[in-house]
């Protein structure tokens, strides 16, 4: 991250102030002192004048130490906002906010396929803007270029057939799945892409291939990949990911029956469920849907949207048997929150397993809001 120390000009110890602050915060972030910074570090107080210069957008202020650095950045942000310069101002930097500061910055410059472009449906979830949030770089990709690549994989398919427990469908159509997923590999190390978004219906469409199977997998391997071209699932998904190392689970709300909400996809990653069956695609019946059974009792249920706002509540999963009429991994989870569904910001919602509400409430500090 591009920094910048402020000390006042009759500050003592200059060299002992910006060491203390260098092994603290290089801990979590990699350092490169700028002079267009992204944040800015005061270590003293008098350092209010100087810091003018640096303020733009989204700027961060760091106090650090206590010879008044504090009260400087006080001074600074109140300035910022009467100039409408919107500053982020992180009072006391510990170990949580800073390790959520380190996965923001470490998704800046990341490329970001969008394959064949957001579904037609996703109306306001395939807006480019939260991409620009997390300074993340979209990449446009035809999905003609998926066509180009297809090549069965007999192994991969012997592989799956084998650690699933129940067959739905036949090991043909499973072999055939497998040609969506070798595709997308080939795209994604062609263009050094970070992660992925894809207008799947178009290829249950052209191909009479569903995606879920190559989605499914990707997500397991850590390439984040999000359906549909659903950007803001896509950004939700890798920052879940970045920051509980948990695997995410993108679903659709499918149903909400005496207080009970049923989430519902078929393209789970196979690392998350206890076990899972191989079934059809629910809305074409054909092809490839995952259908996951999950061991965890608690969740943790998110979604971000652009101008860095988000939801973020904590489930517990109610056992329910499955059922043929919706999207093949199915879960019934109680949510002890009435505003569950108060001002939504997005269709798809983003399923981590356990409690992992702290961990994506830090975003708070930096400027989110819930």
């Amino acid at each position: 991250m591009k920094i910048k120390f402020l000390l006042s000009p009759i500050a003592y110890k200059i060299e002992e102030k910006i060491k203390e602050a260098k092994d603290y915060l290089e801990k979590y972030i990699k350092l490169e002192e700028s002079e267009n910074p992204d944040l800015i570090i005061l270590l003293t107080g008098g350092t209010e004048e100087e810091a003018k210069k640096y303020l733009k957008d989204g700027i961060y202020i760091i106090p650090f130490g206590t010879a008044n650095g504090l009260a400087s950045s006080l001074e600074v942000q109140a300035y910022a906002l009467e100039k409408g310069i919107k500053s982020i101002l992180i009072p006391n930097p510990d170990e949580r906010v800073m390790r959520t500061l380190k996965v923001l910055d470490e998704l800046k410059g990341k490329r970001v396929g969008i394959i064949g472009k957001p579904s037609d449906w996703l109306i306001k979830s395939g807006n480019y803007e939260i991409l620009k949030d997390f300074g993340l770089i979209p990449l446009d990709i035809p999905l003609t270029e998926v066509e180009k690549n297809l090549r069965e994989d007999p192994l991969l398919s012997d592989r799956i057939w084998n650690l699933s427990k129940e067959k739905k469908v036949s090991k043909e159509e499973l072999t055939k799945a497998t040609k969506v997923y070798n595709s997308l590999k080939k795209i994604i190390e062609k263009y050094d892409l970070y992660a992925i978004t894809i207008r799947c219906f178009d290829l249950a469409i052209n191909l009479k291939i569903t995606g879920c199977l190559a989605l499914s997998l990707l997500n397991s391997e850590g390439i984040i990949s999000s359906c549909e071209g659903d950007m803001e699932a896509l950004a939700t998904m890798l920052l879940a990911y970045k920051l509980t190392r948990k695997t995410p689970f993108m679903a659709n709300l499918a149903r909400i029956e005496n207080g009970n909400y049923t989430f519902a996809h078929c393209t789970i990653a196979i690392n998350i469920p206890e076990y899972f069956n191989l079934n059809t695609h629910f809305e074409t019946q054909s092809s490839i849907g995952i259908e996951g059974y999950i061991k965890s009792e608690k969740i943790t249920i998110l979604r971000l949207g652009k101008n860095k706002k988000f939801k973020v509540f904590k489930g517990e999963i109610i056992k329910k048997p499955f059922e043929e009429n919706m999207c093949r991994t199915q879960i019934t989870v109680k949510i002890n929150d009435d505003s569950f569904l108060k001002n939504p910001i997005g269709n798809h919602f983003v399923i981590i397993l356990g409690d992992e509400e702290e961990k994506i409430k830090s975003l708070e500090k930096l400027g989110w809001k819930v």
